[in-house]
């Protein structure tokens, strides 16, 4: 397959590449036959010697249909096993690429084509080309354009009539944050682009076809928002249950929060990340604390011999955040056999690590994101 390498000395970010692309080819640089348009991230692999043919899978994915605007394969992390941080990253990238992006796949629909390692048709891109290269000029267009591009550019190629896909076996692999600060400041531009362009793909992407995909999505836009209040409640009932006064779990809790948004609005976060660092620790071990008791009431249930025989006495009796813990991990494992990675999830640590630190990813790093929506840096990487 012959292809040429567009590589820049200096990160001006995916836009700039888009518009440098376009530029050589209009000055007759680069041929108008292009097929396809590859991007991929500098600190990602996509050839190894077990791996030799991702590029022509992902090709492949792209032209076998000419509905198809952009294509995309499987990330996965490299050393993952570094701490648990990774460990964690590991296991969000898999589930959610066994479980979301199969999924919007199989409507034509993925709604974000990462940057990273994904491959787009150049006649789909010139054709949203304008409104991707638009100036920004307020906080939310920043957010869209400027730090989610990758959504920004899948978003406009949905509304322009292309379909986008996954393919599975195009594999790429890439580094990802090791250190906690660095991972919040990753997720803070994740977070706020994804809110703003989802919001936008909601309101001007109508695809009766994809109608349970787009129900699925609107629930996962309010659940931005309702999770860490889910997530907030359980360790405030975690509390009570310790045996703690229901007045001062709840002091505690909204302390805490008050504590994290306060150092989020007006401190630099690394003059700040040992606070972090200890509010991560004392949630894990907050978990820890919640699973010694579902443990606890497992073995009261077996040893008394309960019988329940209504869903409320199940409710009552602190079941269902059990019920719902297996039911997530039973899923997560059916698709990682079916996707013939089970050890991806069975065999490895990862998950636990996950468990462990669902707090810290679901309320500390939300809060972080809504505290810092105006801050246009970059994060990990300079622009």
């Amino acid at each position: 397959m012959p292809f040429t390498v567009l590589l820049k000395r200096l990160n001006q970010g995916k836009r700039h590449s888009h518009e440098l692309f376009f530029h050589y080819m209009h000055t007759g640089q680069l041929p108008k036959t292009v097929h396809s348009i590859m991007f991929v991230d500098s600190d990602v692999e996509f050839a190894w010697k077990r791996n030799r043919r991702s590029m022509d899978h992902l090709y492949h994915g792209l032209i076998k249909n000419p509905s198809i605007g952009g294509a995309c394969g499987e990330i996965e992390v490299m050393h993952w096993y570094q701490n648990p941080l990774t460990m964690t990253q590991y296991f969000e990238y898999k589930s959610n690429q066994f479980l979301a992006k199969t999924a919007e796949s199989w409507f034509g629909m993925v709604t974000c084509l990462p940057g990273a390692f994904c491959m787009v048709r150049p006649k789909a891109l010139e054709q949203v080309l304008n409104v991707y290269l638009a100036v920004t000029t307020t906080i939310w267009n920043k957010n869209q354009l400027d730090l989610g591009e990758d959504r920004t550019l899948t978003t406009q190629l949905l509304q322009g009539g292309w379909n986008t896909v996954y393919v599975q076996n195009a594999v790429a692999r890439t580094q990802v944050p090791s250190t906690l600060i660095g991972l919040i400041k990753q997720r803070r531009r994740w977070i706020n682009s994804t809110v703003v362009n989802m919001v936008i793909l909601l309101r001007h992407v109508h695809r009766l076809k994809a109608l349970p995909l787009l129900l699925a999505l609107g629930i996962e836009l309010i659940s931005s928002f309702t999770l860490p209040t889910a997530m907030i409640l359980l360790l405030y009932d975690l509390a009570i249950t310790a045996g703690l006064h229901a007045t001062v779990s709840l002091a505690i809790v909204i302390l805490w929060i008050v504590i994290i948004m306060t150092l989020s609005l007006t401190t630099r976060i690394e003059q700040v990340a040992y606070w972090f660092h200890v509010s991560s620790i004392i949630s894990a071990t907050a978990i820890v604390l919640f699973i010694i008791l579902m443990i606890q009431n497992y073995e009261k249930f077996i040893h008394k011999g309960v019988r329940f025989r209504r869903c409320s006495e199940l409710i009552m009796a602190q079941w269902l955040e059990l019920v719902v813990l297996l039911s997530w991990f039973g899923i997560i494992i059916v698709s990682s056999i079916i996707h013939r990675q089970w050890f991806s999830v069975l065999g490895v640590v990862a998950p636990v690590a996950w468990l462990l630190l669902c707090p810290t990813m679901y309320i500390v790093v939300p809060l972080y994101a809504v505290c810092n929506f105006d801050d246009l840096s970059w994060g990990t990487r300079g622009a």
